[in-house]
């Protein structure tokens, strides 16, 4: 008896493991016709659909790898090219043993390529998410420290100056009684900026932050 879809075949993508919890139930329904008395045409025709099902899903899986940057994705992309040929010539080749066919097709190549080769994708997106909820914890303490440090003359006072950082015309030192306006920008970085500053972005001026070259954008006030 084939497995069933359980969530630990899960890729994290919505719409490849709804195909793989497709493929499944072809794959199931393609397993019980193997153990009964079937119609030759019946067969042919879940096997018919079990390719073309399949090509679609492999074309999604293949454009979801390469968003991700799949480490495997040529090697992978590759044994689906395999599948695909097989499939194509016992399709072709199609004489009496359609269940002998159908069990190589659903036991041999599909399941096993999803039980073995494709949960290595949801592995590899799952340590993907599991590097970037890390580096949201380090930008996060690193803000609340800054934050927190009234007294320290921000990245950005000290980056403003005119021969320093390219997009900026006028900087003014920051003094300790004054109020600053914390920025912050796409990479994380955090910066204190002086009110003379924060006018001219508020009437349209764009400053970037050095390291990732996006804008910086407002968060809220400290009093220093």
């Amino acid at each position: 008896m084939l497995p069933k879809w359980s969530n630990e075949y899960s890729v994290h993508n919505f719409l490849i493991d709804e195909q793989h919890k497709k493929l499944f139930e072809l794959a199931n329904i393609a397993d019980n016709m193997i153990g009964r008395q079937t119609e030759v045409a019946e067969i042919k025709k879940v096997l018919m659909a079990l390719f073309e099902y399949m090509k679609t899903h492999f074309r999604d899986e293949e454009a979801y790898m390469a968003s991700i940057k799949f480490p495997y994705f040529e090697t992978h992309k590759e044994k689906h090219r395999e599948i695909i040929s097989e499939m194509t010539l016992l399709v072709k080749n199609m004489k009496h043993d359609f269940k002998q066919q159908l069990a190589i097709i659903t036991e041999q190549w599909l399941l096993k390529h999803i039980l073995q080769d494709d949960i290595r994708i949801g592995e590899y997106q799952q340590e993907i998410l599991e590097q970037r909820r890390k580096h949201a914890k380090h930008n996060q303490e690193a803000r609340d420290k800054m934050l927190d440090d009234s007294f320290v003359e921000s990245e950005y006072s000290i980056q403003s100056k005119p021969e320093n950082n390219p997009n900026i015309n006028e900087a003014k030192a920051i003094n300790k009684n004054s109020v600053l306006h914390i920025y912050s920008c796409m990479c994380g970085k955090v910066y204190n900026i002086s009110p003379e500053i924060h006018a001219k972005i508020q009437k349209g001026s764009k400053i970037h932050c050095k390291h990732c070259n996006t804008n910086i954008t407002y968060i809220n006030d400290l009093k220093m």
